[in-house]
C-alpha cells in the first residue's frame, strides 16, 4: 500500500509535504516534512506528545496539579491569600515534593516537606499544611486521586514564644527613646489605638476624626507591600472584624492634632494625606517603614552586625557585637535605653492587655481589637484576668489566716 504523504504544499513551505492529524481535543495539527520518513517521524512525536498531556492529565506530578489548582483558585482568594499559597508552592512544596506523582505522594512525604521547615514557628508550619490540604483535598474531589494525604496532616515546629505586654514603666522608657522622631507617632499609634502595622500605615487623615465630643480612628484600609517593595492601599482588611471605630484617648490625641495642624494645607488636600507618610503625603514603601522602626532597633540591646577595619590587613570585615544598655552608637548621638522586646505587634498586644486590666466588657475589648475571633480575646483575657498577686492575694491569705491543726502520726506520741 502506498505511504500517505499528505498534500505537497507551495510558499514558505515549498516542496514539503503536509499531513493533518486530529487530536484527541478533536482539533488538526499540521506536520510538515520532505521526505516520507520525516512525516512519520514528526506524526510519532506529535502522538507521543497528546498521550503524555493525556497520561498527566489523569497522573499528574505534584507541580503541575498544583499549578492548575493556583490558577482555578486564585480568581476567587485576596492578593494576601495569592501572594501566600504562591511562595508555598513555589519555595516550600515543589522543592521537596514537585516531581513526584499526585497519585504517588503519601502522608509521610507531606511530613518531609514540614521537616524541611522544622525550625520555624508552628504558626508558620500552619500556612504550608493549609496549602497542602486544599491542594489535595481539591485533587480528591475531582478524583484525580482515590485518598487524600493531607487529611491528617498536622503542623509541628516550635511553639511560639509567649508575647507580654510592656510594662507601665517600659512603656515610658520607650516612649522617652522615640520622642521627637518621626516613629513617634507610630508608636503611639500602636499604644493607645492598638492599630496593627498596615492599619497604621494605611492611616489617612479623612479616617482621624479629631473634632467633637468623642474623637476616634475609623479603621478602614490595609497597608500591604507585595515583594517588600511599595505600598499598596487596600479596603480589604484581615477580616470584617477589623473594620472598627476606635475612641482616641488623652495621650494621643493632641499628638494628632498637633501634626495635623502643622501640615497648614487645605482641608481637601488633607483628606488624601496618610498620617505616616512619604514626602508627598503618600503611603510609605516596605523599606521606608522598615527605616522608620530601626529608630526603635538603633535605641535597643541585643546583637547586631558591625563593618570593622582589620588593623593588620586593613580590609573591612563584618562583625558581631552585642549593644547594652547605657552604649554609644558609633558615630551617632543614640543611647541604648530600652532593654525589652519592641514590636509593632507588642504595641498592639500591649494596648488590648490594658483594656482587659481595666476590667473593660470582654466583647468591648474584642471590638477595639478587631478580633474576628472572640477564642483569640478569650485567651489573652484568661492569662491575665485573675492571676495577678493583687487579684488573689485575699482568698490565700484567708486559707492561711487561721491555720489548721494538722493530725500528728500517732506513732510519734510521747509514751
Amino acid at each position: 500500500m502506498a505511504r500517505n504523504l499528505g498534500k505537497k504544499i507551495y510558499g514558505p513551505h515549498k516542496d514539503q509535504y503536509r499531513r493533518r492529524i486530529k487530536s484527541p481535543t478533536g482539533k488538526y495539527k499540521d506536520v510538515l516534512g520532505y521526505t516520507g520518513n520525516e512525516l512519520d517521524e514528526k506524526e510519532r512525536d506529535l502522538r507521543a506528545e497528546w498521550a503524555e498531556s493525556e497520561r498527566l492529565a489523569a497522573d499528574p506530578f505534584v507541580y503541575e496539579y498544583a499549578r492548575a489548582w493556583y490558577r482555578r483558585a486564585a480568581p476567587g482568594l485576596s492578593k494576601g491569600q495569592r501572594e501566600q499559597h504562591r511562595y508555598q508552592i513555589n519555595k516550600v512544596i515543589c522543592p521537596v515534593i514537585g516531581k513526584l506523582q499526585l497519585a504517588e505522594v503519601t502522608l509521610d512525604d507531606l511530613k518531609d516537606v514540614l521537616a524541611a521547615r522544622a525550625g520555624l514557628a508552628k504558626a508558620t508550619q500552619a500556612k504550608t499544611v493549609q496549602t497542602l490540604r486544599q491542594i489535595f483535598s481539591a485533587a480528591y474531589d475531582a478524583g484525580v486521586i482515590d485518598r487524600d494525604p493531607s487529611a491528617r496532616l498536622q503542623a509541628s515546629g516550635r511553639k511560639a514564644e509567649k508575647r507580654h505586654a510592656l510594662t507601665e514603666d517600659q512603656q515610658q522608657i520607650l516612649l522617652d527613646a522615640v520622642r521627637g522622631l518621626p516613629v513617634e507617632i507610630f508608636v503611639k499609634l500602636g499604644l493607645y489605638a492598638g492599630l496593627r502595622r498596615e492599619e497604621i500605615c494605611a492611616l489617612r487623615w479623612d479616617a482621624v476624626k479629631l473634632d467633637g465630643p468623642a474623637p476616634h480612628i475609623e479603621v478602614r484600609r490595609a497597608c500591604r507591600w507585595p515583594g517588600n517593595t511599595r505600598a499598596e492601599i487596600s479596603e480589604i482588611l484581615k477580616s470584617d472584624a477589623a473594620w472598627r471605630k476606635v475612641p482616641i484617648p488623652p495621650p494621643l490625641l493632641p499628638d494628632l492634632k498637633a501634626r495635623r495642624d502643622g501640615l497648614q494645607i487645605s482641608p481637601a488636600a488633607l483628606r488624601s494625606r496618610f498620617v505616616i507618610c512619604d514626602r508627598d503625603g503618600g503611603p510609605v514603601t516596605y523599606s521606608a517603614m522598615d527605616s522608620l522602626w530601626n529608630a526603635v532597633r538603633a535605641r535597643s540591646t541585643g546583637r547586631v552586625t558591625r563593618y570593622r577595619k582589620d588593623p593588620v590587613t586593613g580590609k573591612t570585615k563584618k562583625v558581631t557585637v552585642m549593644k547594652r544598655l547605657g552604649d554609644r552608637i558609633p558615630n551617632h548621638t543614640v543611647t541604648v535605653t530600652i532593654d525589652f522586646d519592641a514590636t509593632p505587634h507588642v504595641l498592639r498586644h500591649t494596648y488590648i492587655t490594658r483594656l482587659i486590666l481595666g476590667k473593660m466588657d470582654l466583647k468591648r475589648v474584642q471590638y477595639l481589637a478587631g478580633h474576628s475571633d472572640p477564642a483569640v480575646t478569650l485567651q489573652i483575657y484568661t492569662e491575665l484576668m485573675g492571676h495577678a498577686p493583687e487579684d488573689l492575694i485575699d482568698d490565700v491569705s484567708a486559707i492561711f489566716s487561721d491555720t489548721p491543726k494538722i493530725p500528728r502520726d500517732p506513732s510519734e506520741t510521747p509514751a
